[in-house]
């Protein structure tokens, strides 16, 4: 996809989600995290469809093309790291801030069971069809947590075929020519979803943040010798989601983040070390909070709860409302959401290129994008309230923006 085609696209969602200049629409043309999971994969040596655009960096070159000339690449990625919120913090993150190189979109939904499995496929959300955290998988009518692979209820999936079709898709680290590593928290490393997608890679652990880059360390300089490694942390999101974007806790942890990649780079002074995130955060004050539940003659349309995200909310419509479902929504709720068609949202291209693997569509039939600072929600028999302060999942910048952070070693 190349640029003139991302300005069509940017063209046609605009009229149908009815989204403005304090809107950010998720760039595939070469500007997003979809283009920089197509260039790792490159790097990797992982096969790629041809016409997935490579990721264009802030001085014209291909990110594949100017990278691959290194042996080592650390890719670290910071969940919950948004570019707006970087910048409100350079202070206590100075060395991140500095090796900033641009802004890149996240993929929608900005969240991060869509973004991290684009990154571990090198697939777009259109392809690979976990669409949020929560996922309806049409065929048992369960509507599961891929990334712990739970019920939304509570309970761990054990029915292999649910998650055989949940992920579906060939993982990059299995097509790749350079040894990989995965690095994270020992309780990430295991479940369906991390066996699935590291199978391939070896896997190490660290139990606390300032144990992250020793464990790099040791991925690299192990008996595989990884040629890349993928290092992961939660911390910045769970702080972000319980204390707010602008809370102390947040400032803390961010400092935290930034002494890490200063480790990375000190101790690694060979590698490419490339730093982002999967999505930013917005605050949402507890009284713009929707229960779609509270609103009867909507909620007794869906044929099924809700599924994505809270800022991105599917709905599952039942057949003789799938019609008017939108326009009545939006007489509703039009001041806090936008219904977008799904069937239309995907031939905008709202997820991204790419034909799906499968004809059920995670996405139902009406998305139900959250404006400003609203979110929108149902709550399941036996299932927890949880308040979040902090939030993600739509298209404001704070939500979309992220920061490529790159680190080249001098020559």
């Amino acid at each position: 996809m190349d640029v003139s085609q991302s300005q069509r696209l940017q063209a046609a969602l605009a009229p149908l989600s009815g989204v403005g200049a304090d809107y950010v629409l998720p760039d595939y043309a070469g500007r997003g995290l979809f283009n920089l999971a197509v260039s790792l994969a490159r790097v990797c040596g992982a096969s790629v469809p041809p016409e997935y655009a490579d990721l264009l960096l802030a001085d014209g070159r291909r990110a594949s093309a100017a990278w691959e000339r290194f042996p080592t690449l650390v890719f670290f990625l910071v969940d919950g790291m948004g570019d707006l919120m970087l910048h409100r913090n350079r202070d206590v993150a100075p060395n991140l801030w500095r090796h900033r190189q641009q802004a890149i979109t996240s993929v929608f939904p900005s969240t991060t069971a869509t973004a991290i499995t684009t990154l571990m496929t090198a697939e777009p959300a259109a392809v690979h069809g976990l669409l949020g955290w929560f996922v309806r998988d049409e065929r048992s009518g369960q509507i599961v947590a891929p990334l712990p692979m739970r019920h939304r209820t509570g309970g761990p999936v054990t029915d292999t075929g649910i998650v055989d079709r949940l992920l579906r898709v060939e993982p990059m680290l299995a097509r790749a020519r350079r040894k990989p590593a995965f690095v994270t928290l020992p309780e990430l490393a295991e479940g369906p979803y991390a066996r699935r997608h590291g199978a391939a890679a070896s896997v190490w652990t660290y139990p606390e943040l300032t144990e992250l880059t020793a464990a790099v360390m040791r991925a690299v300089n192990g008996a595989d010798g990884a040629g890349f490694v993928y290092a992961y942390t939660p911390l910045l999101d769970a702080t972000a989601h319980d204390h707010g974007i602008d809370s102390a806790a947040v400032r803390e942890v961010l400092a935290r983040v930034d002494q890490c990649f200063v480790e990375l780079c000190e101790r690694l002074p060979q590698a490419l070390v490339v730093a982002t995130a999967d999505h930013g955060f917005i605050d949402c004050p507890e009284s713009r909070c929707i229960d779609l539940a509270a609103h009867r003659q909507l909620y007794a349309m869906l044929r099924a709860p809700l599924s994505g995200e809270r800022r991105a909310a599917y709905c599952h419509v039942k057949p003789q409302y799938v019609e008017t479902f939108g326009a009545a929504v939006m007489a509703e709720l039009g001041h806090a959401v936008l219904a977008v068609r799904t069937r239309e949202a995907r031939a905008a291209g709202l997820f991204g290129p790419g034909v799906p693997v499968t004809v059920e569509d995670p996405a139902g039939d009406w998305i139900l994008i959250a404006r400003d600072d609203w979110t929108v929600r149902d709550v399941l028999p036996g299932e927890n309230a949880y308040r979040m302060i902090g939030v993600h999942g739509g298209l404001t910048p704070q939500e979309m923006r992220v920061p490529l952070v790159v680190r080249e070693p001098a020559d």
